[in-house]
């Protein structure tokens, strides 16, 4: 058995995050900040955009509201996305390093092959969020919260997942190593097929409380604290 149990069973179920529902009729713009610039004047949301190879740094696109639509290829580094909404949006390799997402909301999102290395994500909500391949190294998802998420082939190292609210989350062949869980649940969440070296939790390791691990992670848990694992 590869479970890492301290309290009650719990009935571990598998998010099936439902797809973007985007338009088949989409309005192909070069530039996001211009054509929505009306729109976020007026708090109005905006629908079916593709955007393709936009670059810009530092931009202000706090309080969007972007539904149905697709970036590809885009780069917003450093840009200010916070409180922004995006519902039934696909990002495909968009790098969104050091960006301000804080306070977003994220539904019926996916990524692909994106990058936001350093990004601040404090505060923002996914629900049913599709990701792969991408990477998320040193961002913050400090009392953030996740329902009904999937994480493939990603790398989370040195990311701070603190004070969040895990639900229905799954992560299979990723990085988690030295990822900060503190005060963070990770009951029903299989660890099991990720890397998570170096993880941080609290001195009782009560995050870990519920969450499922390979017999080699178990292990490496038990002597931290402080049982000698007789190989």
């Amino acid at each position: 058995m590869k479970s890492c149990d301290f309290d009650t069973p719990f009935e571990e179920v598998t998010p099936v995050p439902d797809a973007p529902r985007i338009s088949a009729n989409l309005s192909s713009v070069p530039d996001l900040i211009e054509a929505t610039i009306d729109d976020r004047a007026a708090e109005r949301p905006v629908y079916s955009l593709v955007v393709e190879g936009q670059t810009c740094e530092g931009v202000d696109l706090s309080r969007l509201e972007l539904f149905s639509s697709h970036l590809l290829r885009c780069t917003f580094l450093a840009s200010d996305l916070s409180n922004a909404t995006f519902e039934d949006v696909a990002f495909e390799q968009c790098d969104f390093s050091n960006a301000d997402i804080s306070s977003a909301y994220f539904l019926r999102c996916s990524f692909s092959s994106c990058r936001f290395v350093g990004a601040d994500f404090s505060g923002t909500v996914f629900k049913h969020a599709t990701v792969t391949d991408s990477t998320f190294q040193y961002a913050s998802f400090t009392r953030g919260g996740f329902d009904a998420c999937s994480f493939e082939g990603c790398d989370f190292s040195q990311a701070s997942i603190a004070e969040a609210e895990l639900k229905r989350v799954e992560f299979s062949q990723s990085r988690l190593t030295n990822v900060d869980f503190f005060k963070t649940s990770l009951r029903g969440i299989d660890l099991s097929d990720n890397d998570i070296a170096g993880f941080l939790v609290s001195d009782t390791m009560r995050e870990l409380s519920g969450c499922i691990m390979d017999p080699y992670q178990a292990a490496s848990v038990a002597r931290k604290l402080g049982i000698v694992v007789k190989e």
